[in-house]
């Protein structure tokens, strides 16, 4: 019972950016279980709460679950409005440069074809005015809707407006929410709960001084660190601390993260830092590959996305030792559904949660992709078939 309030406290109130907040009566159990069975070290109790939050992680639940409670499944609508046919639509995924990317683009295509539509892929390349452009090509050439994956649908608030003149659908997932801007929905996974599981680990592994790199230009990367940073503040004691947070810009490379990482090495001396936090995991090959270089692998590493490249980083103790792995097969399939709702303005925002789980080295499996636990792509084609 202690365990499931004190993770209940992290998982369930804290999981939204929005809504980071603990009601009454869960502070309160949890406030008199703490009182009951934690040892007198605050930070001896945070450590012990931390291993507990990361035993539990490991395996893969619902985003929004209650950590421990949940397990993976539907969560999406039952039926679904008569597809859309032969709809032309266009995805905007993250930088292509990116190969989490590229698989992002490859699984909604697929979706999407599954649906009996073409897709028009479009590379942002990072750059908004890049992404604008492509986007109004796209609106001339009449599509049915435009789908952004873990591409900011603030940096197209203008072709939003156009678009929704000409009646096209806006959908967002992974990112920002569109609907600010004029647009249809916005979904995905909350990502400030894997920055919390990631601040877990940190603590329960002995803590230290932390590094991060951040990446403003998208709003998701921000949520994923604000998450770290909020379950230090609230259960990391003195066990753990972000000494300096580093700007970098994804559209340059690895470049700017060479460059950035050198200066950070030169600025702490060895030892003084323990862990580097990156916004997802590629960023971390030529931030790892330069602290090598300075013979600084006392350096550990976190990151998001389960990308190949870190699960052999983790599994091989090539630096990296844990990332996130999530639904993005799924969320890139839930994308189209909820276009296919917003074209036929029918209800959207019926894709409620996705699966995640902390992934270190006694969990990886190299070489083969994330499975979720749940056929979700037979679900998505059973409810459109029906409804056809």
């Amino acid at each position: 019972m202690v365990i499931t309030t004190m993770h209940s406290t992290i998982w369930g109130t804290t999981m939204n950016r929005i809504s980071r907040r603990m009601t009454g009566v869960s502070f309160t159990a949890f406030a008199l279980a703490a009182t009951a069975v934690l040892p007198a070290s605050a930070n001896q109790a945070a450590i012990d709460f931390a291993k507990k939050v990361v035993g539990q992680a490991t395996n893969t639940v619902m985003s929004r679950d209650p950590l421990g409670e949940g397990s993976s499944r539907w969560t999406g609508a039952e039926a679904s409005p008569k597809p859309v046919k032969d709809a032309t639509i266009a995805v905007v995924p993250c930088p292509l440069a990116l190969s989490v990317c590229q698989t992002t683009l490859a699984d909604a295509t697929a979706a999407a074809e599954a649906m009996g539509w073409k897709v028009i892929p479009i590379d942002s390349k990072g750059d908004p005015a890049v992404t604008q452009k492509a986007v109004e090509a796209a609106i001339n050439r009449d599509v049915s809707c435009v789908l952004t994956l873990g591409s900011p649908s603030r940096d197209i608030r203008a072709q939003i407006q156009r678009g929704k003149e000409k009646g096209i659908a806006f959908v967002t997932g992974f990112s920002d929410d569109p609907r600010e801007f004029g647009g249809d929905i916005g979904f995905g996974i909350d990502q400030t709960a894997a920055g919390k599981l990631l601040a877990a680990y940190v603590v329960a592994n002995g803590g230290g001084n932390v590094v991060m790199f951040t990446a403003p230009a998208f709003p998701q990367l921000g949520e994923r660190l604000q998450g770290f940073k909020d379950y230090l503040a609230e259960h990391g004691g003195d066990v753990a601390t972000v000494v300096e947070e580093v700007e970098f810009n994804v559209g340059a490379g690895a470049a700017d993260l060479i460059t950035k990482t050198q200066a950070l090495l030169t600025k702490h001396p060895k030892d003084s830092i323990q862990w580097v936090l990156g916004p997802y995991d590629e960023s971390l090959v030529p931030v790892l590959a330069t602290a090598r270089q300075r013979d600084r692998t006392e350096i550990k590493a976190l990151g998001f996305d389960g990308e190949p490249v870190a699960v052999d980083s983790i599994v091989s103790g090539g630096g990296q030792v844990a990332t996130i792995n999530w639904g993005l097969e799924w969320v890139a399939w839930a994308g189209i559904d909820e276009c296919n709702r917003a074209i036929n303005k029918a209800e959207v925002g019926v894709n409620k949660d996705f699966p995640l789980q902390l992934t270190i080295q006694s969990n990886a499996t190299p070489r083969k992709r994330y499975d979720p636990g749940f056929d979700f792509k037979t679900k998505y084609r059973e409810i459109w078939a029906a409804a056809n």
